[in-house]
């Protein structure tokens, strides 16, 4: 059984302009719900349940907070609230979700935290009165690569990890990707041999970012080359397989979740030719997807509610709605 503790008063550790309350809006709150374990220590979820009782079990929205998968200020408490809220009094439960930074451990240890949040789920649902079959996640920028790739990769067992709950299955019915997009290959293995093949067999385009395309992307850059061994732990070019296996491009020729993406057209840190070829590959093998481009705005949450009725709309869709 679970052990779960309702929040009392005010929650910890989160910024004003994230902060709400839980109870007058109809919502009970639990904080820091132990998911698995990672790295030999707990992981952490913050869960959100609708008060008011549904005909049938709740639909699912996973929460995945961004900062370079490395800002340590940047946690589950790095979320739209709001948005939250209101899908919480549509029917969704929600759950904020944190995940091993590649400060501590380099990938595949993110992912395999975020797909065993999505087992934990599974295993609990009929105590959490969830939906197993009706989950969906939602990430920003290095969120929104790891919601992705959860979606994407639910059929690689080499990214499931050893956190708990492995007789369940790490599928999920919808992702929504904010401004991320699915290829990390541009981490210093974009010019290996293998990666480029892989790229021509499947017919899909990989992307640079914009200081790699006006540079010789084969020259050596110290900064850069630490943060792919900070990724990777070795430099990038030395992990093609790992890129490949990280970046959700490269799983297009496999059954997929339906994909909303959605990208700012004046993002300067990631830029939208990251979604536009993800798009274009998603599409190009008959999958389900969506791409909205945001007109002046950049990397970050989006300003603006109807951004956020559209997240919660594709969610309603394919859910709750049967996905038509």
């Amino acid at each position: 059984m679970l052990d779960l503790k309702k929040l009392a008063g005010e929650e910890n550790g989160v910024a004003d302009e994230f902060r709400v309350d839980w109870e007058a809006s109809g919502i009970d709150f639990y904080e820091d719900v132990v998911y698995g374990m990672g790295g030999g220590h707990p992981m952490y979820l913050d869960l959100m349940i609708p008060q008011q009782k549904a005909d049938k079990r709740h639909p699912v929205i996973v929460w995945v907070h961004g900062g370079g998968w490395s800002i340590p200020e940047l946690t589950k408490k790095y979320r739209p609230s709001d948005a939250l809220v209101q899908a919480c009094k549509m029917g969704f439960v929600c759950a904020s979700i944190e995940y091993r930074l590649v400060t501590e451990k380099p990938f595949p240890a993110p992912i395999e935290d975020c797909k065993c949040a999505i087992r934990f789920l599974k295993a609990h649902a009929e105590e959490l009165g969830i939906d197993p079959d009706a989950i969906g996640i939602w990430g920003e920028s290095a969120g929104g690569q790891l919601a992705a790739l959860v979606g994407a990769s639910y059929m690689n067992p080499g990214l499931e990890g050893d956190g708990g709950w492995k007789e369940y299955s790490s599928e999920v019915k919808a992702v929504c990707d904010w401004y991320c997009g699915g290829d990390m290959t541009h981490m210093g293995a974009y010019e290996c041999p293998q990666v480029q093949a892989r790229a021509r067999e499947l017919g899909i385009n990989l992307t640079l970012m914009p200081g790699q395309l006006e540079n010789d992307v084969s020259q050596k850059d110290e900064v850069q080359e630490g943060i792919f061994v900070q990724m990777f732990g070795k430099p990038g070019k030395e992990a093609p397989e790992l890129s490949m296996d990280i970046s959700p491009i490269f799983y297009v020729d496999q059954k997929q979740p339906a994909f909303l993406l959605m990208h700012g057209d004046s993002d300067q840190a990631v830029t939208p030719q990251f979604s536009y070829n993800y798009y274009d590959a998603l599409l190009k093998y008959g999958h389900d997807a969506t791409f909205v481009l945001i007109p002046r705005q950049g990397h970050g949450f989006f300003k603006g509610q109807g951004y956020y009725d559209i997240v919660l709309g594709f969610f309603q869709k394919k859910l709750v709605s049967g996905g038509e």
